[in-house]
């Protein structure tokens, strides 16, 4: 009979491509809809009875219920108003956005460093007093694969510069962008630190560099001014005995190598919509595990039938082991709950047969 794991157990056992008595799932769901609609539907009251019901294996999930070393300083969060008499809001990063009529949606409008130096910059400090909340949190979920969440640095970077400045400044002023990646990769490691000694399984960090199709940018640029840092991040990682779960949205095949060299353990979402899953787990499965791999822009618009079949065929393809199975992003807010249900119900299901 084959032994049976507890979900931090079957997690590890998963990054680490070794057997697993069923394939880990996960959830990524932290818009106010759909989550609010399906708590009322099954009658729970928090998230920890959703993740219980849909018997998830890990804690301290994206969104929501995220997990990490907070950030102090910086700019005073307030709203302003613009010569139009529209209110905006100014972050703690001094990054100003406009939020949309419905409020679902926001976006920069201005940057701080279009109007200071790096050098002058008041990049924010870590909280070292999280390291306890972590700690309690770890030893609350012992039974749970934790995962601990640090700063995106270039995708704060750009919001920072703008993006059509950074990759103006890449190009144009590479020491310029250097310099603020250097900063905010000290962030980075300075909270994996923590994270790592307070017990968590897995930091989770990256950026999204990957559109639909292509990469936001390319391949060289990429190499120069991320590969390094993140394998400086990896090291610090690594040195507390975690692992290094990895985000990018989108088509990223062309560094995926690279990602492997960094030392990255977990690559994720794996979105179907953009990358070619099978190929990318024929090719670089021995060397790196996955998680993600179920298509959330097409979940809202498929059947019951449809779902059951994706969901199996995530699990022939990308499993037995080297897989947790999860949607490729939060859940959009248009999903009919009886596809999320009918997602969950499949897993669990199928999850346990490894097809």
């Amino acid at each position: 009979m084959q032994k049976k794991y507890s979900s931090r157990e079957r997690c590890y056992r998963a990054v680490k491509r070794e057997e697993v008595d069923c394939i880990p799932i996960n959830i990524w769901i932290d818009s106010p809809e759909p989550l609010r609609s399906l708590m009322s539907h099954l009658n729970l009251k928090d998230t920890e009875e959703l993740y219980e019901f849909f018997k998830i294996d890990y804690r301290g999930n994206v969104g929501i219920d995220a997990i990490g070393i907070g950030l102090k300083g910086g700019f005073k969060e307030e709203n302003i108003k613009d010569s139009q008499g529209r209110v905006l809001r100014r972050n703690h990063w001094g990054v100003v956005s406009m939020v949309s009529r419905n409020g679902l949606t926001s976006f920069y409008v201005d940057h701080p460093l279009k109007h200071m130096e790096v050098e002058d910059y008041p990049f924010p400090e870590i909280i070292e007093q999280d390291f306890e909340k972590v700690e309690k949190f770890r030893r609350r979920h012992e039974d749970y694969c934790v995962v601990g969440f640090t700063l995106q640095a270039f995708e704060t970077a750009c919001a920072l510069f703008g993006y059509n400045e950074i990759f103006k400044l890449m190009v144009n002023e590479p020491r310029k962008v250097e310099l603020a990646l250097d900063r905010l990769f000290e962030i980075s490691c300075k909270q994996a630190k923590l994270l790592v000694e307070a017990g968590v399984d897995q930091v989770y960090n990256g950026d999204d560099v990957g559109a639909q199709t292509t990469m936001l940018v390319s391949p060289s640029q990429w190499r120069r001014f991320l590969k390094p840092r993140y394998e400086r991040l990896a090291d610090v990682i690594h040195k507390g005995d975690a692992f290094f779960h990895f985000h990018s949205d989108g088509w990223v095949e062309p560094i995926i190598q690279d990602l492997i060299e960094v030392g990255v353990d977990v690559l994720e979402p794996l979105q179907p919509e953009s990358m070619d899953i099978a190929k990318i787990k024929e090719k670089y499965g021995e060397k790196l595990s996955f998680e993600g791999g179920i298509g959330v822009q097409t979940l809202p618009f498929k059947n019951r039938v449809e779902i059951e079949q994706e969901v199996k065929e995530a699990i022939r393809v990308l499993g037995p082991t080297g897989y947790t199975l999860r949607p490729s992003h939060t859940i959009l807010r248009n999903t009919p709950i009886e596809n999320i249900l009918t997602l969950y119900e499949a897993a669990n299901k199928y999850r346990l047969n490894k097809i």
